[in-house]
């Protein structure tokens, strides 16, 4: 059993190295040393390799988030401290944002709106999710408003569903439905549409409901693999919503 487990080992180690385009030696070592040096390649080459990766960075960010949660933060208030810019405002919202520490990133956030910035949407837009992420709905809105008021050419489809659930949780349903009616025929994931069947569902209206959760299914068989990956989270909650309907 030991020896089958090296020769697949050998094989996967021997894979990697021709598909990443190692060098040749790496083959003469997992060769020429089955078990030291697969564990040499692993350790050299493939490790590293893993935790440059898109999913080997969020691993090694979950540990250390873990671990210490907030080393980011002391460091941008450092930076904040001797520099207090927009941008510096802004990063350290953004990471406060990240760790779910949503009040005092609005309180940045709205900090970094000054000077040249002090209608930027990009900024607003992200003070509205922190606000409504703190549940205070009406703030986000009126955020959303007076972006829309001093931008109006700017659009953005997460901050039309920023407001749409603003209106929700501030209980004008009505509203709040017209806006994810307009959303679901052109937002890419299916966030919004999600959303929109937990609102008819808290309304009653069961049969709509199943009806927008099976376009979610719907929507997912017939999209490629990566759609399905990069939308796992809603996917799996819209499948649950749908069982218990």
């Amino acid at each position: 059993m030991p020896a089958l487990l090296i020769v697949f080992i050998q094989v996967m180690c021997g894979i990697h190295a021709v598909r990443s385009g190692q060098e040749r030696y790496w083959l003469y070592l997992i060769i020429g040393l089955p078990g030291l040096g697969c564990a040499i390649y692993a350790l050299a080459v493939m490790v590293p390799d893993w935790l440059g990766s898109r999913d080997g960075r969020k691993l090694v960010r979950h540990a250390h988030d873990k671990v210490d949660p907030e080393r980011h933060v002391r460091m941008l208030r450092e930076e904040l401290e001797i520099t207090e810019t927009s941008q510096n405002h802004v990063l350290l919202a953004d990471e406060l944002t990240r760790i779910g520490q949503h009040e005092e990133a609005a309180i940045h956030y709205q900090k970094a709106l000054s000077g040249i910035f002090i209608t930027d949407p990009d900024i607003m837009l992200k003070l509205a999710y922190a606000q409504l992420a703190s549940r205070d709905a009406l703030s986000c809105r009126n955020t959303l408003d007076d972006l829309i008021k001093h931008n109006p050419d700017f659009t953005s489809p997460d901050g039309h569903l920023l407001y749409a659930r603003a209106l929700q949780e501030m209980g004008e349903t009505n509203k709040a439905e017209d806006e994810y009616r307009t959303l679901i025929e052109y937002y890419a994931g299916p966030e919004a549409r999600f959303r929109y069947a937990e609102l008819l569902k808290d309304r009653g209206d069961f049969a709509d409901a199943k009806h927008q959760l099976e376009t979610i299914a719907l929507i997912a068989r017939r999209s490629k693999p990566h759609y399905r990956k990069l939308h796992k989270a809603w996917l799996n909650k819209a499948s649950q919503a749908l069982k218990s309907l």
